[in-house]
């Protein structure tokens, strides 16, 4: 049995290729449909494009200013990050294939799980083409924050330290108070790791409920706020609260506990010194501190899911309390997490328009 399951699916994978090789060889006008299908969710109307269009713009954007200040930096690019870019294309090639052979194969089928199978094949293609672009920026966006980071550009933390006290924030005590309770800061910590499986769980169920539309916004708003940050991050260069006061082990005691805190501050501090050199998408470290990445995420998760409000509630309040959780557990300032939230909702407001 397991080798009749093997021929099969050799069978399959090869029908997927040999289809993508037809569709390539034969009919260039269908090979730009299955690219613009990919690319731009031309399925989905006029403003899914509009938002995708934003997307690969941003892409773009971020793409060249890599390959135009990398050569000119003392950061090189892993060359095993070419052989991860090959890979995702060429599984990108196979899944399309695929879905394309399966979801003709099962078009003229009435039975209830041809229509199951459909819908799934459906849902499993939005999510590829998800994943391929929000892939594309981050390895753009990552990139550049790299770069940005090892120019060791004069950090202004002493600004953004000035802002958070005339705000009426003392970072120091509100740490120490946050650090009293064993429980509450254990909490923070927990609540803070929640931002990556909280922000794949709006992508499914978008996905799952077929909001191409919804879904290319969603990426749009994280495009827009990723260029944006990397502006920021230019702009007003800082390490962050946690290494601007230096507090002492006995005020943040509870939250290093559930495990090690301010870990980004490692990859920062390299960068900025010299002694990392070699840019690997495989082992990435967050190194953005003004404006607060949890921060845009949070909001733009919530947003995502305002029509489902069953949804949307418990998301809403697990973001609210993680965003609080970047102070002490992030080791932000308060002017990080409110330049992310500003630029999440100007990025949210140019969307719209």
């Amino acid at each position: 049995m397991s080798s009749i399951s093997d021929i099969a699916e050799s069978d399959i994978a090869k029908r997927a290729i040999a289809a993508a090789g037809n569709d390539v060889a034969v009919d260039p006008t269908r090979l730009q449909s299955i690219v613009g299908r990919w690319l731009m969710f031309s399925d989905y109307g006029g403003v899914a494009q509009r938002h995708m269009a934003i997307v690969w713009s941003c892409v773009l954007a971020c793409a060249f200013a890599d390959a135009v200040w990398l050569p000119n930096s003392r950061l090189s690019f892993a060359s095993s990050n070419w052989t991860g870019f090959l890979q995702a294309i060429v599984c990108c090639m196979l899944a399309g294939g695929f879905i394309a052979v399966a979801s003709r194969s099962l078009r003229s089928d009435a039975k209830r799980p041809a229509i199951v199978l459909r819908t799934t094949l459906l849902v499993t293609e939005l999510l590829w083409r998800a994943a391929l672009a929000i892939g594309a920026l981050l390895a753009a966006g990552a990139t550049l924050s790299y770069l940005i980071t090892s120019a060791d550009l004069p950090l202004q933390d002493v600004l953004l330290a000035r802002v958070d006290r005339d705000l009426g924030l003392n970072w120091p005590y509100f740490l120490e108070t946050a650090n009293s309770s064993p429980f509450f800061a254990e909490m923070l910590v927990r609540v803070y790791q929640t931002i990556g499986p909280v922000t794949e769980l709006a992508i499914v169920w978008l996905a799952l409920n077929r909001r191409g539309e919804r879904l290319a916004e969603f990426i749009a708003i994280l495009s827009l706020s990723t260029v944006g940050l990397c502006l920021g991050m230019w702009l007003v260069p800082a390490a962050g609260a946690f290494a601007y006061y230096g507090p002492a082990p006995q005020l943040f005691g509870n939250f290093s506990a559930p495990g090690e805190m301010w870990s980004f501050f490692h990859a920062f501090t390299m960068l900025r010194d010299g002694s990392l050199s070699v840019i690997d998408l495989s082992a990435l470290q967050g190194v953005v501190s003004f404006p607060s990445f949890h921060t845009v995420l949070g909001v733009m998760t919530i947003y995502a899911l305002r029509d489902t409000r069953w949804l949307m509630i418990p998301v809403l309040l697990l973001n609210g309390v993680m965003i609080v959780s970047t102070l002490p557990v992030g080791g932000h300032h308060l002017a990080d997490v409110l330049a992310g939230a500003g630029l999440t909702f100007g990025a949210i407001l140019l969307v719209r328009r």
